[in-house]
This record gives structure tokens, C-alpha cells and sequence, in this order.
């Protein structure tokens, strides 16, 4: 049976994790973080736990590897509800880019904890993603003040106190991400991709509960009031495409050196579906067929990478 190879498998992971921010960022105003995270876990169990059972494996893993389990579970969770919460309190495209972080991260805790090798192409791609970090972030310390008003003003009117926090939050959500991809390694072929992820969905929903309450006062967090039947249909593919992300990031890892996790910046190829998302945001709000067309277009994409690795034999 072909598989494509990590690389593939990696962009694949990574255009599902392009399609479930986006919806994140139109649920924004409707659903918080927490209720993101709520539902998406809700979908990955049912997925990843009907693949384990069709497959007839273990749920819960190797003994060995129950431990890095819990820390993927565990991490992968806090990183998500970190990048949700950037990504509706930054513009998209601000938001996307500092969870580009991750791949230094990765690489660090790799080398670090996983004994893995760091190239030097890994250390110049960290260089460069650091550096754009910068550029977005812009820091006054770096850069110098341009005043209160003109740093508040954004496309979505960010409050200058809000933008901070939110730079702040995805930056340790990227950290977290980066030691739960570290710990995937180490996991390695002892678990499949869909245990993986179904550690992430148990371990997430007590985690969502409780930071819900402790943060927004509410134990409420699947939502205090009733979404309309299109929220709906959103969460659950915000779901879906955060099992294929999760899953095929999984996969990829498994047979990828962590420290080579440059490839996260094939994530970049999406950089222009999110520009020209922006630029017709409330076209998509009106018209959920503009979505489609935006969705479908970004999978044929993935799709014909996938068979062009087939055809070459890569």
C-alpha cells in the first residue's frame, strides 16, 4: 500500500490545522477558546476511538509509553487552547505566524530531552522563523514606540494591552506545542497516530472544563446559549480538521526526526489562502458556498501533492 512520504504527510496535517484556524477565527465573538477545544475534542474521541477499535488496538498504548502519552495529551491540549485564543484576539495572518515558533521549540526540546541531532539548516530555519516573529510582534524595545494610537490601530482594532497578552499566550502555546510533537518522538511507533490523538480529546475536556471556570467563572463550556445550526456545522468541522491535523502530524513525526521539523514551514504555502480569506471574511460569513469554494480549492491542492509524490515514487 503507497504511503506518502513524511514530508507529504506533514503538509497534509498541516493544511487541516490551516482550515481548522480559519473556522476558529470565524467562530470568533461566538464560541471562546475553551468551547473551541470543547467540541473539537468532543469529534476527535468518536474518530480516533472507532479507528482503535477497528484496528483492534490498545487504548491506551504501550505500558512504556503511557507517560509520554499523558505529556502529549497534555501539552498538545494547553497549545491549542493558546493558539485559539490568539487567533481571535490577533489578525489571522499575526497568529498563524507566531505559532511558526513551533519548529524551533520542536527542535530544541528534541535535542535537548530526545538526544536528537540539530543540522545546521534546522538552526538557520530557526534563525529565520524567529526573526519573523519579531517583525510581527514588533516589540518596542526593538523597535521603538510609534504611539498609543497608532500601535492600537488594526484591522480588528486591537487594544495595544489585549495584542500583548495575546502575542504572550501564543508564543507559550507554540512552546507547548513544541513539546508535544518532542514527545511523539519519543512515543515513536508504541502507540498508533489515533491513540495519540485520543489522548489529546480525554485529556483535553477536564482541562477545558476547569480553565473555563477558573478564567471565565462559568463551568458552562459548551456554551451558554444556543449556537446557530451554521455555528454548529462549523465546530463540527473545526473538529474534523483538528483530527486530520493532529493525526497526520502524528504520522509524519513518527517517521521524522523531530529536529528536522523545518518541514512545519511547508505551513507557509497556506499564507495565501489565509490573506485572501481575510479579504473576503464577511463574503464567507454571508455565503457558506465562498467557504466551500476556498476549502475545496486548498484540498485539490493537498490532493495533487499527494498523488505527484505517488506518480514520481518519492
Amino acid at each position: 500500500m503507497f504511503v506518502p512520504p513524511p514530508t507529504h504527510i506533514t503538509i497534509i496535517g498541516a493544511f487541516s490545522f490551516s482550515v481548522m484556524f480559519l473556522l476558529a477565527k470565524l467562530l470568533e465573538g461566538r464560541a471562546n477558546s475553551f468551547t473551541l477545544v470543547f467540541y473539537r475534542s468532543l469529534v476527535q474521541i468518536a474518530i480516533s476511538l472507532g479507528g482503535i477499535l477497528k484496528n483492534q488496538e490498545d487504548p491506551l498504548g504501550a505500558k512504556e509509553a503511557r507517560l509520554w502519552l499523558l505529556v502529549r495529551g497534555g501539552f498538545g491540549s494547553g497549545a491549542v487552547i493558546a493558539f485559539f485564543f490568539a487567533i481571535q484576539n490577533l489578525p489571522l495572518p499575526d497568529a498563524v505566524t507566531l505559532q511558526f515558533t513551533t519548529p524551533p521549540f520542536a527542535a530544541a526540546f528534541a535535542v535537548c530531552l530526545a538526544g536528537e541531532p540539530w543540522m545546521t539548516i534546522d538552526k538557520i530555519g530557526a534563525v529565520v522563523c524567529l526573526g519573523g516573529v519579531l517583525l510581527i510582534a514588533h516589540p518596542a524595545w526593538l523597535f521603538g514606540s510609534s504611539g498609543e494610537e497608532e500601535e492600537a490601530t488594526t484591522a480588528e482594532d486591537i487594544d495595544p494591552l489585549m495584542r500583548v497578552i495575546a502575542i504572550g499566550v501564543g508564543l507559550s502555546g507554540a512552546a507547548l506545542a513544541g513539546m508535544a510533537y518532542m514527545s511523539v518522538r519519543v512515543i515513536g511507533h508504541r502507540a498508533s497516530a489515533n491513540v495519540m490523538v485520543l489522548y489529546y480529546g480525554v485529556m483535553s475536556e477536564p482541562i477545558v472544563i476547569i480553565g473555563s471556570k477558573m478564567f471565565l467563572g462559568t463551568w458552562a463550556v459548551w456554551g451558554d446559549h444556543w449556537f446557530a445550526p451554521k455555528d454548529y456545522f462549523f465546530l463540527l468541522l473545526t473538529g474534523l480538521a483538528g483530527y486530520g491535523g493532529q493525526y497526520f502530524t502524528n504520522m509524519g513525526l513518527q517517521q521524522e526526526s523531530a529536529a528536522t521539523v523545518r518541514l512545519f514551514f511547508a505551513r507557509h504555502i497556506q499564507r495565501s489562502m489565509y490573506k485572501e480569506t481575510i479579504n473576503h471574511r464577511q463574503d464567507i460569513h454571508d455565503n457558506p458556498k465562498t467557504f466551500l469554494q476556498y476549502f475545496c480549492g486548498a484540498a485539490y491542492s493537498c490532493l495533487k501533492l499527494t498523488f505527484w509524490s505517488y506518480a514520481t515514487n518519492l
